[in-house]
């Protein structure tokens, strides 16, 4: 989920004035323009290496090639070449992965299916809207695998997922608005902050402010604690199952499995080197466990909450703010645990 997405979602824990709910949203926008950007060139030209270079097996290659050529004078040169160059060793990953784990033969036919609908028509039948598939391989006949692909520069995991609060929250029937509204309320009366959440970052964040900051944030972390006690409750009197399905679902996207797909992550720089990894929602041994072995659910630190299924570390949840505690949205980190 992004900002935009979050800001919207969790207003109610912040009273924004219009004009600064739209200043607001035009610099996420900003800031989600060029996420997005680096991420279509990432996945169409992994979608064209995928092709054999080729534009000629892209079965959308029109609408691909458009987007690609807007993209491009969206991001900086260094931007444009590092999407590139993970993209190259994503695919060459992916083209090992399949031929050691039964997609035989070549790459007959791509899909580009970022876009609404495209996924559906490419298998020819309704595809859940859970399934994250970025670029659709054909192998041979109707044998398809899906790529979700991600993007980064650096070298450590990305995190199963960032949800919004209250979709986590309301999937697992866990009322969580009052209390975010009551105690993020009482706190800006207590301290007396600025009613908008940007004048609160900006008085916050003001030199002087030190003291009234560090209070603050000692609010907000009570309530990450707050929220954390309530989702361990929830979760430590569900049934194993229910706990099971959650996670699969919601946290390792393991859920809506057709077309089948994987998640292909490239990292690095042109300076530094490129390389990429493989994960499979299903395959992995994180999923292995979770289906195999008694889950447990522990708290971990002061907000957070870690699964664990047959004795082993599966992954860790919790609550946080988008930015600066008590002046941002909430939102929610699922991270491999350690």
């Amino acid at each position: 989920m992004n900002e935009l997405d979050l800001l919207v979602e969790n207003y109610f824990t912040d009273s924004i004035e219009t004009s600064d709910l739209f200043r607001l949203v035009e610099q996420m926008m900003v800031n989600e323009a060029r996420n997005t950007a680096g991420a279509d060139i990432n996945e169409i030209m992994f979608g064209y290496f995928a092709a054999g270079s080729s534009w000629d097996r892209f079965v959308n290659a029109e609408e691909a090639e458009v987007a690609l050529n807007k993209r491009k004078g969206e991001v900086l040169p260094t931007e444009w070449e590092n999407q590139i160059g993970r993209a190259k060793a994503m695919i060459e990953d992916v083209l090992q992965w399949a031929n050691e784990n039964g997609w035989e033969g070549e790459i007959t036919r791509v899909w580009w299916t970022a876009r609404p609908g495209v996924l559906s028509r490419a298998v020819g039948k309704p595809v859940s809207s859970g399934n994250p598939t970025d670029i659709l391989l054909e192998f041979g006949r109707e044998d398809f695998l899906g790529i979700s692909a991600k993007s980064t520069k650096g070298k450590a995991d990305i995190g199963f997922k960032n949800p919004g609060a209250l979709p986590i929250a309301n999937a697992l029937n866990l009322d969580i608005k009052k209390v975010i509204q009551d105690q993020s309320k009482k706190a800006i009366e207590d301290l007396k902050l600025p009613s908008t959440a940007t004048a609160r970052k900006k008085y916050l964040r003001v030199k002087g402010n030190e003291l009234i900051k560090s209070a603050a944030e000692d609010v907000g972390r009570n309530l990450l604690n707050i929220l954390r006690e309530l989702l361990y409750e929830r979760l430590n009197n569900m049934e194993e199952e229910q706990i099971r399905n959650h996670i699969t679902t919601y946290w390792l996207d393991a859920g809506e499995n057709y077309p089948y797909y994987i998640k292909v992550t490239g990292r690095g720089t042109e300076s530094r080197g490129f390389s990429a990894s493989i994960s499979d929602p299903v395959k992995n041994e994180n999923y292995k466990l979770l289906m195999s072995h008694p889950i447990e659910v522990v708290k971990v630190g002061s907000d957070s909450i870690g699964v664990m299924a047959g004795g082993k570390r599966i992954m860790k949840m919790r609550f946080k703010y988008e930015s600066q505690k008590l002046a941002s949205s909430l939102k929610m980190s699922g991270d491999p645990w350690k």
